[in-house]
């Protein structure tokens, strides 16, 4: 494979009205963005509940556990929150080895 050839991992996001954003592909320094502005605009709505169904989701590296963090305090301190709803094992492993596991709300 030449550097032609590659192509760049995507994260696709699916925003009902209910305030679940469904996330999968991957998560790292290039999508995160993507995922901080979706929750955002999500908020902007005035929903402050949020749920993230990780079901689809094959890797996150730290950038996508600092959206998690800042997105957990910003819906907290609007009377929110934030939930994390079907990680993976691997995702699971990850907050707890970071501590994140006990800050963060895991369905």
């Amino acid at each position: 494979m030449t550097s032609s050839d590659y192509v760049p991992p995507t994260l696709r996001l699916d925003q009902p009205s209910d305030g679940t954003i469904a996330v999968s592909g991957e998560l790292d320094m290039a999508s995160a963005p993507q995922l901080a502005a979706a929750i955002e605009q999500t908020a902007g709505r005035g929903q402050n509940d949020i749920v993230l169904d990780l079901s689809e989701l094959r890797f996150c590296d730290s950038s996508g556990l600092s959206v998690f963090v800042q997105a957990h305090r910003d819906l907290q301190a609007a009377g929110g929150g934030l939930t994390l709803r079907n990680p993976s094992e691997r995702l699971l492993m990850l907050l707890a080895t970071t501590k994140l596991d006990d800050e963060l709300n895991i369905d």
